[in-house]
């Protein structure tokens, strides 16, 4: 089953939660959770996850900081005998929703619809044929279970970002598609109920911690940056680019190479090339959805 759609993405979240780079998030078969499956077979590419309150009119609180690879942390239903799979869980702890796609029927100002997502499931890019990811490079996962996604921010227009086979190399080779700017950056919003909050845990140094965010007052809110990017990616000529669908192909084995697909990025227009907001320099380094 899909996200659950919604039309409502009402502004002023109690929590928003941003992903960029390498991940790939995947609802469940009731859109009662989703799993974020982070890619660890991408070289250069580092996982760090912030946990932060904001205060208007003051500085941000960090409240929690992750750098590098998750251990695990938790069995799918919490039994401490289970395997575990998780390495971290972000929940509402009392009245779930589940998780939802928000599909811009109503306009918003906290972001435009999921369809802007890449959907590597779509009908444009693996027609339900992606499979899911392998677990050795996907996991220790991250599973939420309440949430409305959506696109956080796009591409820049001045690019031109063109879809075609992998194995074609030439720039004169075929074009599949030439893509409207997508999400390069994807946003989960989280809407407390009175009385309930935000449970936070993963294993650091092999000891269960729980992070608590409590619905918080008027001029408060919570955001939580989960990114799995290079630190620094330099600009230098010398430096060569990235296929960020090349890393996904790594920890999705059942789309055989001669199906598989790379982004050509042109940044021929003026200020194009240094206009990418998110993600790395040289090219958009976006998480991606597999939604059925």
């Amino acid at each position: 089953m899909p996200f659950a759609p919604t039309n409502d993405l009402p502004p002023n979240p109690d929590v928003r939660i941003f992903f960029s780079g390498l991940m790939l998030i995947q609802p469940d078969a009731n859109a009662s959770t989703c799993e974020v499956f982070v890619n660890r077979s991408a070289p250069d590419h580092t996982l760090t996850i912030d946990v932060r309150e904001k205060r208007t009119g003051g500085p941000d609180l960090i409240k929690m900081r992750h750098v590098g690879p998750l251990s695990f942390a938790e069995s799918p239903l919490g039994f401490p005998n289970d395997p575990k799979i998780y390495g971290m869980v972000i929940k509402v702890d009392k009245s779930p929703k589940g998780v939802r796609s928000f599909d811009g029927t109503q306009p918003s100002p906290e972001g435009q619809p999921l369809s802007l997502a890449i959907n590597l499931q779509g009908a444009q890019f693996h027609n339900g044929q992606a499979g899911r990811p392998d677990l050795l490079g996907g996991r220790p996962s991250i599973l939420l279970n309440d949430a409305v996604f959506y696109a956080a921010d796009l591409t820049d227009p001045r690019l031109t970002i063109n879809l075609k086979r992998k194995n074609f190399t030439a720039s004169a080779d075929p074009i599949l598609a030439t893509l409207d700017p997508f999400a390069s950056l994807l946003g989960a919003n989280v809407y407390l109920e009175d009385g309930d909050q935000v449970l936070i845990s993963w294993n650091p140094l092999g000891i269960r911690e729980e992070l608590k965010l409590e619905k918080p007052p008027l001029g408060v809110s919570y955001e939580i940056y989960v990114v799995n990017d290079p630190l620094y990616e330099s600009d230098s000529i010398g430096v060569p680019p990235h296929d960020e669908f090349n890393e996904y192909y790594k920890i999705l084995p059942a789309i055989p190479s001669n199906n598989q697909l790379r982004l050509e990025v042109l940044t021929n227009q003026p200020g194009a090339g240094a206009a990418l907001h998110k993600g790395s320099t040289k090219t958009p380094c976006m998480s991606c959805i597999l939604d059925p």
